[in-house]
């Protein structure tokens, strides 16, 4: 590929803010959600071996040693609000009519779900959590993308 120094943008660091208002739909405590245990069992019985999904990709430079287990497609807190017609386009194993009851009992107990992350890359400043889609996804292919 030929660049012309004209055209070349210089490597550079960018700090970038996000502020917007998310809109969480009633919902119970985690602890209080039946399939609440559906979620544990796979958290304790996928634990060992398991990587940070980062980490397995771009390097594990900035990963931290503790693991969690992030809803990779749908938070629990948004479950209640979600359009079971919608989910159907990329899951066709949830009914266009499915119930919240039937969306929650998917989230908490189809493994497609999960996604081990480190902390850093689940809630840090490369996290899921924090960094926005576009920046958390380059960061599966660029290394150090996010500090």
């Amino acid at each position: 590929m030929t660049t012309h120094p004209r055209h070349t943008i210089a490597a550079h660091n960018q700090t970038t803010t996000h502020r917007y208002t998310v809109h969480f739909p009633d919902h119970e405590p985690r602890e209080s959600d039946p399939h609440y245990a559906a979620f544990n069992a796979f958290r304790r019985h996928h634990r060992d071996g398991a990587r940070c999904y980062v980490g397995e990709r771009a390097g594990a430079d900035l990963c931290t040693p503790e693991l969690e287990l992030h809803h990779a497609v749908l938070e629990f807190a948004a479950a209640n609000a979600a359009d079971a017609a919608a989910l159907h386009v990329d899951f066709p194993e949830i009914p266009q009519d499915a119930t919240a009851e039937d969306v929650a009992r998917w989230l908490e107990s189809s493994p497609g779900e999960f996604r081990w992350l480190c902390s850093y890359h689940h809630r840090g400043h490369g996290g899921a959590h924090t960094a926005s889609h576009a920046d958390w996804t380059a960061q599966l292919y660029v290394p150090g993308l996010i500090t």
